[in-house]
């Protein structure tokens, strides 16, 4: 019975968790904010093995609705081994606001993505550095969304990435994006603040240089967390931020172990996170082992609180996706909690054996 009393503990918070992500997302979303001026901005992109990628990320980029000549494409090419460099250079022919640059050795303590981000930022003339990823669809409003909400002190702002996808796999993946994208921005929004999100965040270039860049900074491999982190320990705002400029559009993963080795970095990156967040985490964690527990103690307990999670869910991603204008997810959401079942349980061992996880194409351990 102790089992059974401990998830239905888990429920409630689980339960209050999700009420005050749905209220915070209500808050936080609003229309686009009118930009006053126009400065000069740098788009910093790293890519290492994109040829999948690279062509459409840059086509977005190039619809941009910001004057070319206050834009600056950075493109770091990181020792790919396929035909990025090739893809990346017929694109930016005649197209002088791009530039491609080989990165080829290592700076200070940075490694991986951020040693490339690392390097771009020396070549950087913006005021703003712009940060995203080779598989990302920026929106044509993205750099007027999310320099409209800088204010006084404000060092960082994160816009929110949704994911897009037609089959089973994607469509789980999908909500798993929309939930959690809007966990982290309700959340930051009731004042608990957790992270920026790397593949969709602008960082001002004083707030930047200000921690000495990622070359000073211990590694991570979630850099992005590192640097919010480092920023606002020098005393600088940060936002997450929900508007129709600053959604960007991710790539699905095309296979379950790929997913396994994301949240394994997620997870390794995450053991630096605040104690709220990493109680939030565990909530969400032990929900599927305890819940395959309870079933054979209480079935009808234990179905009808995965129906209210599930149900809660389903309202939260809704909502996220009625505010971007996507095509809304209803029957999916009963295949999500087998998937969320399945994938929770499978990375609790991952995450546990003494493995390392693949990053771009680069081994990394715990």
């Amino acid at each position: 019975m102790i089992v059974l009393q401990i998830f239905i503990v888990c429920c409630v918070l689980h339960f209050l968790v999700q009420i005050v992500t749905g209220a915070g997302i209500i808050s936080a979303y609003h229309p686009d904010k009118p930009l006053a001026q126009q400065p000069v901005v740098s788009i910093l992109l790293a890519a290492r093995n994109e040829e999948q990628n690279i062509e459409t990320c840059l086509h977005f980029i190039d619809r941009l609705n910001y004057p070319k000549e206050k834009l600056q494409v950075l493109i770091g090419n990181d020792r790919s081994e396929d035909q990025t460099e090739k893809l990346v250079n017929d694109f930016i022919l005649h197209k002088p606001h791009m530039q491609l640059i080989s990165i080829t050795g290592t700076t200070g303590k940075a490694q991986g993505k951020a040693n490339v981000l690392a390097q771009l930022a020396h070549y950087a003339t913006g005021e703003f550095f712009f940060i995203t990823d080779a598989d990302i669809r920026v929106n044509a409003n993205w750099i007027n969304s999310l320099l409209a909400e800088f204010e006084e002190g404000t060092g960082i702002v994160s816009g929110t990435t949704l994911a897009t996808g037609t089959t089973w796999f994607e469509r789980m993946q999908a909500i798993d994006w929309t939930y959690f994208s809007g966990m982290l921005v309700g959340i930051t929004t009731a004042g608990l603040p957790c992270t920026a999100i790397g593949n969709n965040m602008v960082v001002k270039r004083e707030a930047y240089f200000s921690t000495g860049g990622y070359e000073a900074l211990d590694f991570s491999v979630t850099e992005d967390y590192k640097l919010y982190e480092e920023v606002r320990k020098k005393g600088w705002l940060t936002k997450n931020v929900f508007t129709p400029g600053s959604c960007t559009f991710t790539n699905t993963l095309h296979s379950f172990k790929a997913i396994l080795h994301q949240r394994k970095r997620w997870l390794t990156g995450g053991r630096a996170l605040p104690l709220h967040w990493k109680l939030i985490l565990g909530i969400y964690g032990l929900f599927s082992p305890l819940f395959i527990i309870a079933v054979f103690i209480a079935p009808f307990t234990a179905l009808t609180l995965i129906a209210m999670k599930m149900i809660l869910e389903l309202i939260i991603t809704n909502i996220i996706r009625t505010f971007a204008g996507m095509p809304l997810f209803l029957i999916s959401h009963i295949g999500h909690q087998l998937y969320t079942l399945v994938l929770n349980l499978s990375l609790s061992l991952f995450y546990y054996l003494p493995l390392p996880f693949n990053w771009k194409n680069r081994q990394y351990h715990q």
